[in-house]
């Protein structure tokens, strides 16, 4: 393959959502990094219990999330399948994210796109189509649960997902 050959998406990839994408860096539900840092021994019962088969390993040997291949349905059996006090499942919220759409949305380039729409259980999501020419998705941040469902369907990786904990403040 040429070096300057497109790594765009095949038609059937692009409409059915399976592209590659980079794997975002979230620890699982119900814990976070100072958690995951003092208890968790890299077991892998987290992993092994996930029945979306959404955790993996970080280049440390510590449990991650990647919503590539789909969506957190906190169904909590990686918490109940760990044998130290890594999560948390006191916690009024499995994780404080925050999803962003962001410019390269294809309703910012004037081609009609709602797949992240119709993928969210919750709602959250929905198309303002006030807003010309094809729309606009616009985000609940109060209704959105961080499952990652949207991001698994994006065919142009136009969706954040952030994790306020993680922020860096700008030196």
């Amino acid at each position: 393959m040429p070096a300057h050959a497109s790594t765009a998406p095949s038609r059937r990839a692009f409409l059915t959502g399976r592209v590659a994408r980079p794997a975002p860096e979230f620890r699982p539900p119900w814990t976070d990094e100072a958690r995951v840092q003092a208890y968790c021994t890299s077991c892998n019962a987290c992993v092994e219990s996930c029945p979306e088969n959404i955790i993996g390993f970080d280049s440390r040997n510590r449990p991650r999330i990647s919503f590539r291949g789909g969506e957190c349905t906190f169904c909590a059996a990686c918490a109940e399948a760990c044998p130290e006090p890594v999560f948390d499942l006191e916690q009024p919220a499995a994780w404080p994210v925050t999803v962003e759409i962001t410019g390269s949305c294809l309703n910012a380039a004037g081609i009609a796109c709602q797949l992240c729409t119709d993928i969210c259980d919750p709602r959250a999501l929905r198309m303002d189509l006030s807003v010309r020419p094809v729309g606009a998705i616009q985000v609940d941040t109060g209704a959105c649960t961080g499952c990652g469902a949207c991001l698994a369907t994006c065919p142009n990786h136009a969706i954040a997902i952030r994790d306020p904990r993680q922020q860096r403040t700008p030196a």
